[in-house]
């Protein structure tokens, strides 16, 4: 975000991701200052499976990243638990 000019402080812009992809990204993001969200699809399966589906496929490289993302939360739980 610095390397475009955007500081921390500047509310102009907020980063959005779908809840449980790239959860390192996102808390990279937040601890450097930035504002981040999680959105999450609510409603009844049948009306929130088509966005999942599609989400899920437009995100398929993250199947790769899967190793790395288990690593990280391997690291993030034992830092909470042991400090």
């Amino acid at each position: 975000m610095r390397s475009y000019g955007i500081p921390s402080e500047d509310r102009k812009v907020i980063l959005a991701q779908v809840y449980g992809m790239c959860d390192h990204i996102t808390y990279t993001l937040g601890q450097k200052g930035y504002p981040v969200y999680k959105s999450v699809a609510v409603g009844t399966i049948s009306e929130s499976l088509p966005y999942l589906s599609r989400r899920s496929h437009e995100n398929s490289s993250l199947i790769a990243n899967s190793r790395q993302e288990r690593q990280l939360l391997n690291s993030e739980l034992k830092y909470r638990i042991m400090g």
